[in-house]
């Protein structure tokens, strides 16, 4: 018969004891790790629906100073004062973009009128009845550094009726700066442009009289490369009588309606 000291029993107790509390240590950990996960959980639950908060905030505020300032979403209304009419007149034309119709092209031509690009662009190239085509900047220096640089193209999502404005281009993803205003009367305008890639981003509200007065005495008499390569120089000399932009900027389209 094992005897059974007070010594043995107090050294039973110590071990118990200690197991106790080892495993009361354990859990206290395992319910306090339990505890801070749950708050950083929570803290990144919180912090999460902040930051979307703050973003759908943020989204909200650029729509609504796109609806007051012209922002690309909303799509912006551009005034083109053009010189040298047909009789030596002035008049203006302003083309509203569409970034539901081709977004990339609207942003490339965003982009062209914030950097002063339309300045003294002659209209080079006026088919009666078909369109009135620009876009190469008079200075060979400005159009250089935009040649290499295309965009993709757009899906064709609307027609080339009369009165849409269109970027040119030379194949698939070419598109750089020139554009043309369709100008066709016929019942279809241009629609057979649709089915080859070219995609209206913009459209004229206002001054379709004036674009039917851009001088077109000249036809596709001018040469696009020398144009490229000698800018204005070249057309002022051989195609003095071009129309020409005098300035590009953006206007409120709404305040101009009496």
């Amino acid at each position: 018969m094992t005897k059974i000291s007070k010594n043995s029993i107090m050294g039973n107790d110590r071990k118990s004891f200690g197991l106790v509390f080892i495993a009361c240590s354990v859990i206290a950990v395992l319910v306090l790790l339990s505890s801070v996960n749950n708050s950083n959980a929570h803290t990144l639950r919180s912090s999460g629906s902040a930051i979307h908060e703050d973003i759908v905030k943020g989204g909200a505020n650029k729509r609504e100073l796109g609806a007051k300032d012209g922002n690309i979403s909303e799509g912006r209304s551009i005034s083109f004062e053009i010189a040298n009419l047909k009789g030596g007149k002035t008049g203006t034309v302003v083309i509203k973009t569409h970034p539901e119709w081709a977004p990339i092209g609207v942003e490339r031509f965003d982009e062209l009128v914030d950097s002063g690009f339309w300045t003294n662009c002659r209209f080079f190239r006026v088919v009666s009845n078909f369109m009135d085509q620009f876009g190469i900047n008079g200075d060979p220096k400005v159009q250089a550094k935009w040649r290499d640089k295309p965009i993709k193209d757009d899906k064709v999502l609307t027609t080339n009726a009369r009165g849409t404005v269109t970027f040119a281009t030379s194949g698939p993803n070419t598109r750089t700066t020139q554009i043309f205003i369709n100008t066709s009367d016929k019942p279809d305008g241009n629609k057979f442009l649709d089915s080859q890639g070219f995609s209206p981003f913009g459209e004229v509200v206002s001054g379709m009289d004036i674009v039917d007065e851009i001088y077109s005495g000249y036809g596709e008499s001018p040469k696009q490369g020398q144009i490229q390569m000698k800018g204005n120089v070249y057309l002022k000399k051989s195609f003095p009588e071009l129309s020409y932009i005098v300035k590009a900027e953006p206007v409120d389209f709404e305040s101009l309606k009496v």
